[in-house]
């Protein structure tokens, strides 16, 4: 906090901060208890739940506070934002944590002037079957007889994507992604992971051919999908007030430095890959009848 900046201690000049709407919510507003729980303390390893917590949408809060890394090492990716605590409304700290925010205009809602930074944890893990992607060049026959071990190249492509449950308006680089969810835990689980990167490889097969068909080679992806539902680690919170601005121990002064809402989350998918680095799942021969366009 700025220098001088004690406790309890009251200001006595006048901020107006607009808190416009910064972020969509998909599907529309999520319903939240219209009372308040009580705000107490969480374990110190387990982030302060939100969603429940507040009657304002803690999702969409979240979405504002921790869209997805922008850097590999989110402890040292810090953003300061003001809080409606009211609408739970983010707005940026343009000023970046410096400086006496001064009070609220009386008759206005409390803010918190927060520095946070974002942990990723990887709190999801399944490895799926993706639909069969063609894998080959074609082999056309167009005789009465079987084309026996014809050779055929394969072609193996990963793909990656990511979704949130609530949208974000911001990007960032996909290749962090994976870096981040290997620090909240999941490094033995991301090693042979694809996400970010694109990895091509090709080899040589044969297969049979029967007559008057197109022979070629389709892949059954082996895909991993990781979820993470971030959390906000609280380095600073102030209260401003049309009273005065007081220094929070945590969210709401609970004593709670680290945040979270359970229906907010980050999903990330890409192709698994083989020891030998090649892009995973079974592959299969598969043909049709030739047409006319075929055989010309």
């Amino acid at each position: 906090m700025p220098a001088g900046h004690g406790r309890n201690k009251k200001r006595s000049r006048v901020v107006a901060i607009s808190l416009g709407s910064v972020i969509a919510v998909a599907g529309g507003v999520i319903a939240v208890p219209a009372a308040m729980a009580a705000l107490v303390p969480a374990p110190a390893s387990t982030p302060f739940q939100l969603k429940g917590a507040e009657t304002f949408d803690t999702d969409k809060l979240m979405a504002a506070i921790c869209p997805g890394p922008t850097s590999d090492r989110p402890f040292q990716d810090v953003g300061n934002f003001f809080i409606n605590l009211d609408t739970g409304e983010v707005s940026p700290d343009e000023t970046n944590g410096v400086g006496d925010p001064g009070k609220t205009p009386a008759g206005t809602p409390p803010l918190a002037r927060v520095a946070a930074h974002c942990e990723y944890p990887a709190t999801s893990v399944k490895d799926s079957v993706g639909a069969a992607t063609d894998a080959s060049d074609l082999i056309i026959n167009c005789g009465d007889s079987v084309q026996a071990g014809q050779e055929i190249t394969h072609s193996l492509t990963t793909s990656s994507s990511v979704t949130h449950s609530v949208t974000v308006g911001v990007g960032f680089n996909l290749s962090i992604v994976k870096d981040v969810f290997s620090i909240g835990g999941g490094a033995e689980l991301t090693t042979e992971w694809s996400f970010g990167e694109e990895v091509t490889k090709s080899k040589l097969d044969k297969i049979d051919v029967p007559p008057r068909t197109v022979g070629f080679l389709e892949r059954l992806p082996a895909l991993r999908t990781v979820t993470s539902t971030p959390v906000a680690v609280l380095e600073n919170v102030t209260l401003i007030t049309p009273d005065g601005v007081t220094d929070q121990n945590g969210w709401r002064d609970n004593g709670s430095t680290r945040i979270t809402s359970s229906g907010f989350t980050m999903t990330a998918t890409a192709d698994v890959l083989d020891k030998n680095g090649v892009p995973a799942g079974a592959i299969r021969a598969d043909d049709r009848p030739v047409t006319d366009e075929d055989c010309a």
